[in-house]
């Protein structure tokens, strides 16, 4: 009876250790769901596709710069629609790049050959225009990305004049944030711009190798990121995206992957590697999060969008 005891005991603590064992929480990690797309003109080809964003609908919408055209798509990576033609008219493309959707829910294009923005109905019918070549308030040399903040107003990287510029949705300048520069507050060829949760304008400064944090009136927060290929550094931070949960996630070019952070410039994971494989990347380009937390990468070299969502804890 005594060794009944002792035996039950033992197996008692054996299940607990082992159930202490199997409990313990894995770190948090992003898996790969499924990729669409590949080399052409052919509507769900690409050429070149360089900016990605999501409707509160799940519609995707990727600017295939190569091709001159933005095309949208179902959350699965179904063809919907396309639109653009090679031009500088009304509804013309010239290298659309990082596009976004204002909360009018309509589709602002950034176009870095004609230095300007088009906006579009979710159906490609063009809504407005502005915007010309020059170094003056209101005036482009390439502009790269865009974002919106809590206004409706929209956030501008202006590549070439190393600057974001601010806009209210009808086009009107509002202020300039950043300018020529490597030190804290200064911008070198911005890529892409965010707004997180807190109002804050978040500035892919690419050529920086940096992430740099502005107040929404373009005061200078806070800064992170160098260049190098270890964790938290990039070879171009081209392109970047806040979520709901306060995490920004950067495009980091040349390392082919994607780094993510919490609102501080803490890493919180990476993913993707050089290659062509499901999770790899060749020079990603763009990032965007969808409202239930999906994650579309735009693959350049591979001519894909690949998508992927954090695993459950």
């Amino acid at each position: 009876m005594k060794n009944d005891r002792r035996y039950t005991s033992l197996l008692l603590v054996v299940t607990f250790v082992f159930v202490l064992g199997c409990s313990k929480t894995e770190p948090p990690q992003i898996v790969f769901l499924q990729e669409w797309g590949g080399t052409g003109t052919e509507p769900g080809q690409f050429r070149e596709p360089v900016g990605i964003a999501v409707d509160r609908d799940g519609y995707v919408y990727v600017a295939d710069a190569g091709n001159n055209r933005i095309q949208k798509f179902t959350a699965k990576g179904e063809f919907v629609a396309e639109w653009g033609r090679p031009g500088n008219g009304a509804g013309g493309l010239e290298r659309p790049m990082h596009l976004g959707i204002g909360p009018d829910g309509l589709v602002y294009v950034p176009e870095y050959g004609n230095d300007r923005i088009q906006v579009f109905d979710p159906e490609g019918q063009v809504r407005a225009t502005w915007g010309r070549t020059g170094r003056g308030s209101g005036e482009f040399d390439a502009p790269a990305g865009l974002a919106f903040d809590a206004a409706g107003n929209v956030v501008v990287a202006d590549f070439y004049n190393h600057r974001v510029q601010v806009f209210t949705p009808r086009g009107e300048f509002v202020r300039q944030v950043g300018g020529e520069g490597h030190d804290f507050g200064q911008l070198y060829y911005p890529t892409d711009v965010a707004v997180d949760g807190n109002g804050a304008i978040l500035v892919a400064d690419a050529y920086n190798h940096r992430i740099q944090k502005f107040t929404p009136e373009g005061e200078p927060l806070h800064s992170f990121g160098e260049k190098g290929t270890g964790a938290g550094q990039f070879d171009v931070a081209n392109a970047l995206a806040a979520d709901a949960e306060g995490r920004i996630y950067v495009v980091d070019f040349n390392n082919h992957r994607v780094q993510v952070f919490d609102a501080t410039g803490t890493l919180l994971h990476a993913f993707g590697s050089d290659g062509n494989g499901a999770g790899q990347f060749h020079h990603p380009t763009d990032v965007a999060i969808s409202a239930n937390g999906e994650i579309y990468v735009v693959d350049f070299g591979n001519n894909r969008v690949q998508k992927f969502k954090w695993r459950p804890k």
